[in-house]
């Protein structure tokens, strides 16, 4: 399967099963950083996704199972890393390609210092509410 293909296929199943979140870290370096990923009962889908693009493939808690429920698998990223996986993913999503350009301008706006001004910080802000409205209408 060529490249494009498999940047398609998981475009889709992103676009489908996918999250894209702004999450705000504290302790030293306090900041937005925004993470994508995927919930799905099905690992082998997710360790595509974490060969095309890295990250992380934790298996859920059996603890937290409950009722008739399967245990999930979950792949995610964040930061540099996330935002080069929506970029690549970017033309060939139908649904989740306005929350993926929200969450790449915030990535466009992290630099190398740990202090950014106040603007900036409420830019990032906007946006992650912006994210979190688009995101409430699923």
């Amino acid at each position: 399967m060529s490249k494009a293909h498999k940047l398609a296929y998981a475009a889709g199943f992103f676009d489908g099963e996918g999250y894209v979140t702004v999450q705000i870290r504290g302790g030293q370096y306090k900041g937005h950083y925004i993470r994508i990923g995927v919930n799905h009962v099905h690992p082998i889908p997710l360790y595509e996704m974490q060969r095309l693009f890295g990250g992380t493939v934790r298996k859920q808690n059996p603890a937290k199972v409950k009722g008739n429920r399967k245990q999930r698998h979950e792949w995610s990223i964040s930061c540099n890393k996330a935002a080069a996986a929506l970029s690549q993913m970017l033309p060939y999503m139908l649904y989740k390609n306005k929350v993926s350009e929200l969450a790449l301008s915030i990535q466009s706006t992290m630099g190398t210092t740990i202090k950014v001004s106040d603007e900036i910080v409420a830019y990032r802000q906007s946006l992650k509410e912006e994210i979190q409205r688009i995101n409430a209408l699923d």
